[in-house]
């Protein structure tokens, strides 16, 4: 399983529970999966303080944890669990205008969450 991990709920947010769901954000994050050829299938979405009260205890060895921003980023190291730290895939990034910079940390993602 890949676990992509927000930080705080949109009020957009279809379920507060399930990050990114009816938000902007969402479909930039579908067209990074996308382009790293994820099957959505296995991959889930929680928010960091509802990932940690949770899920933590249920990660299995080969399940990869993505941490979407420097907050979730933040939690993650907190409660001790490895992650790979990408940006947020926020509209307002402007780091994401940049195609060179996403191509590069889309790699090294799609990299991460395939080792096993």
């Amino acid at each position: 399983m890949i676990y992509f991990i927000g930080d705080k709920p949109s009020n957009c947010n279809i379920d507060p529970k399930v990050a990114f769901v009816g938000t902007n954000s969402y479909k930039i994050l579908l067209g990074w999966i996308h382009r790293m050829n994820l099957s959505i299938n296995d991959i889930k979405l929680y928010n960091s303080q509802a990932f940690v009260d949770e899920i933590q205890d249920q990660i299995e060895e080969d399940d990869q944890i993505v941490a979407l921003g420097r907050e979730a980023s933040r939690a993650l190291t907190k409660h001790n669990l490895p992650h790979l730290k990408i940006p947020h895939p926020s509209g307002l990034n402007r780091t994401l205008n940049d195609t060179l910079f996403v191509n590069k940390f889309l790699k090294e993602c799609k990299a991460y969450v395939l080792q096993k």
